[in-house]
């Protein structure tokens, strides 16, 4: 047996690709190092040092009459950092991912944030001490905001803030980038970064690097959320974050193999294992030079069942991406993050700029608002809820308290102003409306009541806006399964939200760990929701899709098209993949295999079916189906 195919762990579907520990042998434990995947992938090379956060800030007392200077260095730095960005968007190429460009309008934006002078310079006014030293203060106070924030996405946008803020102080203390020291003479061959920290602009930097082949990046800090992950993932190299020690363990030079798939770094790969890494990446650069073909590809099963494929999204920013995976629509507007990470409240004019924003940037193509699901862990801050509730609003049980429509219903000003934007914006293409966490027939004409209501307005005001826009439900509740019969007459479509059906199923909050191996979305009782839902909606004559993360799990695909279901909403990057699966599979086959899914009586046995109908997909279908057309 190889080194690697010693420390090649398989991970079960419960552990997200973890390597067991207890698995790896003593003897090679200490050359091995752990982390979170952001892409997968397997890459061998010479590990390279980038310390991207060692910046010494100098910290030194200024005098009163300094301080008019101080500030005037501040707002020169941050001036030339906003220039640096427009430098490095205009060499963005036609082959930079579609995302890039959106990471860069967020750097803009917190540069031109009027606060981040004015606050800072009030720290310079009060504190008496340089710009440099200013800023980093500044910073630790954004950041103490930032971990009162429950989403995670959201908390990891203080990655962006620091990025910039270092940004600016590198140009304060006259220092380059990290990136730009590389120096190419030091490095041969393929090199995988070693980092401590690396933001989304450091990234594309080094993309523009042509002396550099770089095949994969190891990170210290980060998160599967971050913006630089999120770029590597859209880049395709194989990416780990949160490695302890990896800028003591690995040092320039040092050869590695980053084992992505098994979330892994080998410190010590063996000859077979370098030879079986090499091979690994030529066929990852052949499979996704294949996978780019399929963009303007239908996604057809070999015996002619189309699968609508459409994207999730939460912000306008994520519509670049989905227009590059070739998304039919956009099955997921989650619009509740226009309410998040902010003191206000999003006025009617910027929701209708929003909306729109995504309905004219789809072109025709389908797009779904979901109605705000706030609540559970994406609540408002103190300071919006403040303009809602005259009291403090605490909840013993968020998940089972104010979320989704009952929040909306409870503070009905809120839901009627984005009603009237929705309506408003509806106008400019193709749109339909969806309600999370419906429960009964009751939340159904409830909210039908308050379109009345928002119409009424807009019409005695001589707004123009669109009447009648499908109104569709999503099923994430037992409650909305058992009655389907109620919900079916109400509704024009639905879409399965498979994450929070999973949790209220099986009764466990998918954000706690003591509870994550409960949260199995193998469990039989969800598979059958899943198909009783799909079964009953298409008897019925009307469209369901599956919009939760198992609609972006390639090893999931057939049992969904077995079931019938005829569209699948997901993270824009699993577009392509997903894609590639439903071309090798027979829908007919597919049919089969689901209904033996079902007389499955455990998780373990359904992960058993799956992975067993996945393996026998023979290598040349999947071949034929990526370079057919």
């Amino acid at each position: 047996m190889s080194s690697e195919e010693e420390i090649k762990v398989p991970a079960s579907p419960d552990e997200k690709n973890e390597p067991e520990t207890e698995q790896i042998p003593q003897k090679i434990k200490e050359s091995v190092l752990r982390g979170l995947t952001v892409c997968p992938g397997v890459a061998w090379g010479s590990g390279i040092q980038l310390m991207a956060g060692d910046l010494e800030i100098p910290q030194f007392p200024i005098d009163q009459t300094d301080v008019r200077g101080e500030i005037q260095r501040l707002r020169m730095a941050a001036a030339s950092a906003v220039k640096q960005l427009e430098r490095l968007g205009e060499d963005l190429d036609e082959d930079t991912p579609a995302e890039a460009a959106a990471f860069l309008d967020v750097y803009r934006t917190i540069l031109q944030d009027p606060t981040l002078i004015t606050e800072t310079a009030a720290l310079i006014r009060e504190k008496l001490v340089n710009a440099e030293w200013a800023l980093s203060l500044r910073l630790e106070q954004i950041r103490r905001d930032f971990e009162q924030i429950n989403d995670e996405y959201l908390r990891n946008r203080v990655e962006d803030i620091t990025d910039v803020f270092q940004r600016i102080q590198r140009i304060l203390a006259g220092r380059r980038s990290a990136t730009s020291l590389l120096e190419a003479e030091e490095i041969e061959d393929s090199v995988i970064l070693v980092a401590d920290q690396l933001g989304p602009a450091d990234m594309l930097q080094l993309r523009e690097r042509d002396d550099l082949d770089i095949v994969g990046i190891v990170m210290e800090t980060g998160s599967a959320t971050s913006h630089s992950a999120i770029l590597a993932a859209s880049l395709g190299i194989p990416t780990l974050v949160g490695v302890e020690n990896a800028i003591e363990r690995i040092g320039t030079g040092h050869e590695i193999l980053v084992d992505a798939d098994a979330g892994i770094v080998n410190l010590a790969p063996s000859d077979d294992a370098k030879k079986s890494a090499a091979r690994a990446m030529r066929a990852r650069r052949q499979r996704n030079r294949q996978l780019v073909k399929l963009r303007g590809e239908d996604a057809v099963t070999l015996d002619g069942e189309a699968v609508e494929l459409l994207a999730n999204i939460a912000l306008p920013d994520d519509l670049p991406e989905a227009r590059k995976a070739g998304a039919a629509g956009v099955g997921l507007f989650r619009t509740e993050f226009l309410f998040l990470n902010r003191e206000d409240l999003p006025s009617e004019e910027e929701q209708v700029e929003a909306y729109q924003k995504v309905i004219r940037g789809m072109r025709g193509r389908i797009t779904t608002i979901r109605t705000a699901d706030i609540g559970g862990d994406k609540m408002l801050s103190r300071e919006s809820l403040a303009l809602l509730a005259d009291s403090d609003f605490e909840e013993a049980n968020p998940a089972l308290g104010l979320r989704a429509l009952r929040f909306c219903f409870a503070f009905r000003p809120l839901f009627i102003t984005q009603l009237r934007a929705l309506m408003r914006a509806a106008t400019a293409g193709s749109v339909r409306l969806l309600l999370p966490m419906v429960s009964s027939s009751s939340d159904v004409h409830e909210v039908r009541a308050c379109i009345e209501e928002a119409a009424a307005q807009l019409e005695a005001e001589g707004v123009r806006y669109r009447k009648n826009i499908p109104l569709g439900g999503m099923i994430e509740l037992p409650a909305a399964v058992a009655g389907l019969s109620d919900l079916l007459p109400l509704l024009d479509f639905f879409s399965l939200g498979t994450n929070d059906l999973v949790q209220y199923t099986l009764a466990a909050d998918r954000t706690n760990a003591y509870v994550s191996r409960y949260c199995d979305d193998c469990h039989p009782a969800v598979m059958r929701f899943i198909a009783e839902s799909i079964r009953r909606v298409t008897a019925a004559g009307k469209e369901i899709s599956v919009c939760g993360e198992m609609a972006g799990r390639p090893e999931m695909t057939p049992f969904f098209i077995g079931l019938g279901c005829s569209a699948l909403s997901m993270d824009p990057a699993h577009i392509p993949t997903i894609k590639e699966r439903i071309r090798a599979l027979s829908a007919e086959d597919c049919e089969i295999f689901a209904r033996g899914v079902l007389r499955r009586r455990s998780a373990e046995s359904v992960r058993e079916a799956l992975a067993d109908f996945n393996a026998a997909l023979q290598p040349d279908a999947q071949q034929s189906a990526a370079s057919a057309g």
